[in-house]
């Protein structure tokens, strides 16, 4: 007796399979630190030393996002930001500006409600002047 295969029952539209998903801090951390990163006025993330040791860091802990850092919940994410500015423009609008462009994302990214951003500066690149201390980079 031969049986022919029964068929898969056909997918219901808009019904997915049961399933949890999670979102780990280091993808938030990785998808703020993109947005934050595209604001004008952003040099760099991190500070100074901060980015001196981040070779090694990298090298250690591959997970590691320079100068920012994402606490996540199962509905909720918080982020710390780090930055080096660009000098010239006022601190307070990068802090805004960056503020809003991480919760976006983060938020559209992953889904997770985005209950706080902190921004610290803690540095401003001001192009032509040396990064030691005044006198060490001179004969």
């Amino acid at each position: 007796m031969d049986q022919e295969p029964t068929p898969a029952a056909p997918a219901v539209p808009g019904a997915l399979p049961a399933g949890n998903t999670s979102v780990t801090p280091v993808a938030v951390a990785k998808v703020a630190a993109a947005a934050a990163s595209a604001v004008r006025g952003v040099h760099a993330l991190g500070t100074a030393s901060p980015r001196a040791f981040g070779a090694l860091r990298e090298a250690v802990a591959h997970d590691a996002v320079l100068g920012v850092t994402a606490e996540v919940g199962t509905t909720q994410a918080a982020v710390d930001i780090v930055l080096t500015a660009e000098y010239g423009r006022p601190l307070y609008e990068l802090a805004d500006d960056v503020r809003a462009a991480v919760h976006d994302a983060v938020e559209h990214q992953t889904g997770l409600e985005v209950i706080e951003v902190n921004v610290e500066i803690g540095d401003v690149h001001v192009p032509g002047l040396h990064d030691g201390h005044p006198g060490t980079d001179r004969p």
